[in-house]
């Protein structure tokens, strides 16, 4: 997904946070600092909202140099409010498992985590003490998992140790109990089983023990004594009491007919306990986290705490085992705990178990909140359940939303929703709720400014861009909705280009998105969307904020999607059953060719091999050594082979031989430019035979033709040689599905016609992507890279940066002769930045040899008005070169807005925010971080006015696109060949960007919704320019047009001059550059560089020229009657 749509996903600490609560109802929260839930990281995201009096849930998500948490907190005061805390479980019983949502329903807690560790592959009974309110002990040992979280009957917490003491007497004998209704009986020890046990069997109790006695008591007398635990669970008059070893030998004395007496509770210095919950260890005493708390496994976490003196309760749970959520240590889960507030903290069941429930106002039942790592909730023993006040169920307020997200939970994002186009609309719901947040009817009138209209069911319209409120009122009763109206809409784009669908069982989804000049997008109603497509093919429903889609046959059957909003339309195609063809048997040696790279160190060879079924296969025998830059060892099939149809996936049968090698292929498709890479396994981690499969991504041009076959190591301290077999090369297709290609959008940012210099503005100039290596100092590549310095200086920049890839690899002498060509080249005549790229790792496998050469690796100054913060991004993300870069350019940032000498503001960095090839190889691996960025920079536009761009390389093509009002211009290669085709930026070359210090600071109140100060920054995207071909008529007769245009040559590459080359059209005094109807009276012609049409206005003769990259080329035309 590209950060343009995922960035409107997310909710900004600094921006758009500030609407999330707007009802003063709502926002009656305590609040817990960003600070500190921050600690040493820093806060992307946070959501709040009240569950009951006394009861404020938050969600956050943040970044520390480990990586990304997101987490969830219920924050409570006990010491009012009439909030009740209580132990919730399986309806009584103690053994067997439910979901948490079930457990809390039981009680009508309307809010509630996950409780103790438990017997997960048994019994599911819990392993410690548990206590409902009523004071009533169900489960604990008498020692071993004390540790408790405790309800006082005063309402206030702590953390304490609570003990099983218990007895049962026989006449003269008194034996100990060491447990109750635990899933194991203490080394020999005494088991006491009541009917709150459940229905597990009590053989599980101890399993595999030799020695095991069993006595039943019904109403007190011994009705059974045998050695193995029966399987009926208890009657309500009965209980049961299991020993081993010298417990069950003990309990041989109590014979059939015998009254038995039992006693049993807490420790008498747990009398005042009204509910408890065990743990295991105690993250936070007194403030600080003990020493024997681990510092090492990274899970799911539960933890319940308590301020010091008892009255607040913390209840927090962080997602794990997840990319978007590393999970916490116990250590680092002690001192968040500690940072919210705990004085004292126990840790909870973690996991898969993580579970926590919050209730959204209005709404009857809690939703889950957190991402609970099994995909779902897990079947608990046990949880912690907050139950509020009964409230009048008199209306006291409205929380108003999107239909859109009104199923979501408490951490519901609105962002999106909260945004309208011009002329289009968004459906709002109101949900009443009480003094107490709990559900109260009521239906509303609908209110709002003039920027929309709003009907009495909701639906609101935009109708001029701007700020507005949307109010839901019934008498006193209130509540509002802050909306962005963005512009009219200017393109349409579906949330996914391909919708697959394995068979007619499966689902998939989609949205439309509209977009406005300024690259403001949201989704559209489905109510707004025509769409059409082949209805025996496939069912499509409207959900909420999309549409839902399913297959009406398990046949393979594909069909195309027409979305249309009013004059604007989207393509999407919808595939179902895919079908195999195996495309190549590698039964023939002679059609495939081994090689390795870097030469003279890894090698490769073919040979015959045994197949997965016995026929025959091609085996890859290489060695990954003798370099630290990165090795690769190709089977590359010649020719190459045109893949039939239009596959969704490519596949192939692998022998692994278990080493880690990454393992990719390449393919071409029709458009051009580098070949595709395609991942089929992150590592060759297996032995034996394994078919692996690659996505191949929608969007390329069919037909593709296969390339080649390769194991891959970047590491530079794994050397290492292996074998892999492949066999039968497979695609997977749907039937063939023609599609309009996507409109081409055309930033203004870019200079088609006219040049950055002159009206006041400033210069500098960026290449990047040469990627020569000192092996031949008189390589092409080398010869690129001091033409494109050559050309740039003679426009007189006032510096030049270098966006990393200068290099091809990174060894010491790679290094010197960068700084030889940028000393010969430059002379000092400008100031270089030199911001790696990943290349400059390349060998040494970090910066090592570029820092003796080039120093920091990062950098931020200030140049006339423009702040420049140069980020490292060589190793693929911004933490992965270090955590204190994020922190600063957060500094910067916030220094930036403050600073009145800064007008604007340039971060750069290799690696893009977006990849614009289909595959999306080249760009921040970390999409999270990607997408923070942005938002950061959004933020700061959007709360000063000021200008924010993020320019980047790394993807072999130049384009540029904005996100609400952030650049992100991207500059192609200058040495290396593109990625692209040439009409998509696919040639080399570099960029000449123009800074405006001058440009008018944006209106507060229009920096939601339009970008007025775009003009602040310019870019013109050079090519090299080998010749230049102008092809015009000579002659035309007045009043007629023919279109006219330039091509630029480049090796052997022909570029169309239009978006995204930078070019300079002129004509001679009698020719008018611009629209026909623009033309003064005089002209002869006129030329529109927009639509490229040449129109004879008088007759004479004009002259038509074009400049690229200071190569100019001109015709004369000829107008006759």
């Amino acid at each position: 997904m590209s950060i343009v749509r995922a960035l409107t996903t997310a909710v900004g600490v600094g921006g758009l946070l500030a609407g999330v609560l707007v009802d003063p109802a709502l926002a009656q929260i305590k609040g817990i600092a960003d600070a500190a839930i921050a600690e040493d990281g820093v806060l992307t995201s946070r959501v709040d909202s009240p569950v009951a009096p006394g009861v404020n849930y938050t969600s956050f998500e943040r970044l520390d140099p480990k990586g990304w948490q997101r987490g969830d907190i219920l924050d409570t005061d006990l010491d009012k409010h009439g909030v009740t805390v209580d132990l919730v479980n399986n309806g009584g019983k103690v053994s067997g498992g439910q979901p948490l949502s079930q457990q809390l329903a039981r009680k009508g807690a309307i809010a509630g985590v996950n409780g103790d560790f438990f017997d997960i592959n048994d019994t599911t009974a819990p392993l410690g003490v548990g206590v409902e309110q009523s004071g009533k002990l169900l489960n604990a040992p008498a020692a071993g998992h004390n540790d408790t979280a405790v309800i006082g009957k005063d309402g206030l917490g702590q953390i304490a140790q609570l003990f099983l003491q218990g007895t049962a007497t026989d006449g003269p004998t008194k034996l100990e109990l060491t447990n109750l209704n635990s899933p194991a009986v203490n080394s020999g020890g005494i088991g006491l089983y009541t009917p709150e046990w459940g229905d597990a069997v009590r053989t599980r109790t101890v399993d595999g023990l030799p020695t095991v006695r069993e006595v039943i008591l019904r109403d007190g007398v011994v009705v059974s004594s045998a050695t193995t635990p029966a399987t009926t669970p208890l009657a309500a008059n009965e209980q049961a009491l299991i020993g081993r070893e010298a417990g069950a030998d003990a309990l041989a004395g109590f014979a059939v007919g015998d009254k038995v007496e039992l006693q049993y509770g807490l420790r008498p210095d747990a009398a005042d306990v009204a509910v408890g919950i065990s743990g295991n260890y105690q993250l936070a005493k007194d403030g600080k986290v003990p020493d024997d708390v681990p510092d090492a496994d990274l899970a799911p976490r539960t933890a319940v705490g308590f301020d010091a003196d008892g009255g607040r309760m913390i209840l927090l749970t962080v997602d794990g085992r997840a990319t978007g959520s590393r999970g916490l240590s116990l250590k680092e889960m002690g001192q968040l705990m500690i940072s919210l507030g705990a004085d004292d903290a126990l840790n909870l069941d973690g996991g898969g178990s993580s579970t926590m429930l919050a209730r959204t106002p209005g709404k009857a039942a809690p939703d889950v909140v957190n991402d609970p790592s099994d995909g779902g909730e897990r079947q608990i023993p046990n949880g912690l359940g907050l139950l509020p006040v009964k409230g009048s169920g008199k209306l006291k307020a409205f929380r108003v939303e999107s239909v859109g997200t009104s199923e979501e939970g408490p951490d519901a994002d609105i962002s999106r929703s909260s945004r309208v186009l011009t002329g289009l609309s968004r459906v709002l719901t109101a949900t009443g709720y009480d003094e107490t947040y709990a559900p109260a009817a009521g239906t509303p009138s609908w209110y709002a400014g003039s920027n929309v209209s709003v009907d009495q069911h909701g639906v609101v319209t935009g109708r001029r861009a701007g700020d507005v409120v949307v109010t839901a009122a019934r008498g006193p009763a209130n509540g509002r909705f802050p909306m962005t109206v963005l512009g009219t809409p200017t393109r349409l784009a579906p949330s996914t280009r391909q919708v697959s669908l394995a068979d007619s069982t499966a689902k998939g989804f989609f949205e439309v998105d509209g977009y406005d000049a300024d690259g403001f997008s949201t989704w559209i109603e489905p109510r707004d969307v025509k769409l059409s497509y082949d209805p025996a093919a496939v069912k499509i429903v409207a959900t909420r904020n999309g549409f839902e889609v399913n297959a009406l046959t398990d046949d393979a059957v594909s069909t195309v999607i027409t979305a249309k909003v009013g004059a604007l339309s989207t393509q999407l195609s919808v595939t179902a059953g895919l079908a195999s063809t195996v495309v190549d048997k590698l039964d023939d040696l002679t059609k495939w060719a081994a090689n390795a790279v870097p030469v003279g160190a890894a090698t490769a060879s073919r040979s015959a091999a045994e197949g997965h079924d016995g026929g025959p296969a091609i085996a890859l025998d290489y060695s990954l050594t003798g370099s630290t830059a990165t090795r690769a060892a190709y089977l590359s099939q010649t020719p190459q082979q045109t893949l039939p149809g239009q596959p969704q996936k490519l596949g192939a049968w692998i022998y692994g031989d278990g080493k880690g090698a990454w393992l990719r292929a390449n393919a071409y498709d029709a458009a051009g430019g580098t070949a595709q890479t395609l991942n089929l396994a992150a590592a060759v981690d297996w032995t034996g035979w394994k078919y692996v499969e690659a996505d191949i991504p929608p969007g390329l041009t069919y037909p593709l033709r296969f390339w080649r076959i390769y194991v891959v190591e970047t590491s530079p301290t794994r050397q290492y040689s292996g074998r892999i077999i492949i066999d039968d090369l497979t695609v997977r297709s749907a039937p063939p599905v023609t599609m309009d290609p996507p409109a081409k959008v055309i930033d203004p940012m870019v200079v088609t016609d006219g040049t950055v210099t002159g009206n006041g503005r400033w210069r500098f100039a960026v290449m990047s992507d040469a990627q020569f290596t000192s092996d031949d100092p008189n390589s092409d590549y080398v010869k690129q890279a001091r033409r494109t310095i050559r050309e740039a200086l003679a426009q007189k920049p006032d510096f030049l940066v270098i966006n990393g890839d200068f290099v091809d690899r990174a060894f010491g002498p790679d290094i010197a002769l960068a700084k030889q060509i940028i000393d010969e080249e430059v002379a000092g005549k400008v100031p270089v930045h030199y911001v790696p790229g990943n290349h400059e790792t390349y060998g040494p496998g970090d910066l090592s040899e570029w820092k003796k050469v080039f120093g920091a690796a990062t950098s931020t100054f200030d140049h006339k008005g423009t702040r420049f913060i140069l980020r490292d991004s060589s190793l693929g993300s911004l933490r992965a070169g270090g955590f204190d870069q994020i922190l600063d350019l957060r500094k910067q940032l916030d220094d930036a807005a403050t600073n009145k000498t800064i007008k604007n503001v340039v971060v750069m960095a290799h690696h893009p925010i977006d990849d614009p090839s289909p595959t999306q190889n080249s760009q921040l691996g970390d999409r999270k971080e990607a997408a923070m960025i942005v938002q950061w920079l959004a933020d700061f536009r959007s709360s000063t006015g000021k200008g924010a761009a993020y320019m980047a390389a790394h993807a072999g093509t130049f384009a540029a696109t904005r996100t609400d009002g952030v650049l992100l211009p991207l500059t192609g290669n200058s040495g290396k060949s593109p990625a692209a085709a040439p009409d998509a930026g696919g040639f080399t070359g570099w960029a000449l960007v123009g800074i405006d210090p001058h440009a008018t600071v944006a209106p507060a109140g229009q920096r939601n919704w339009s970008a007025p100060e775009r003009s602040w920054f310019q870019v013109e995207l050079r090519p090299h320019v080998d010749s230049l071909e102008l092809a015009a008529p000579t002659s035309l007769r007045r009043g007629q047009s023919a279109t006219a245009s330039a091509t630029v040559i480049q090796e052997d590459r022909r570029v169309p001059v239009a978006f995204p080359v930078s070019a300079d059209w002129w004509g001679s005094t009698l020719l008018h550059i611009g629209p026909a109807k623009t033309a003064p009276f005089w002209a002869v012609a006129s030329y529109d560089p927009a639509t490229g049409q040449l129109t004879a206005l008088h007759p004479g003769t004009a002259q038509l020229g074009v400049t690229v990259n200071g190569v100019s080329k001109s015709t004369t035309l000829r107008v006759d009657w």
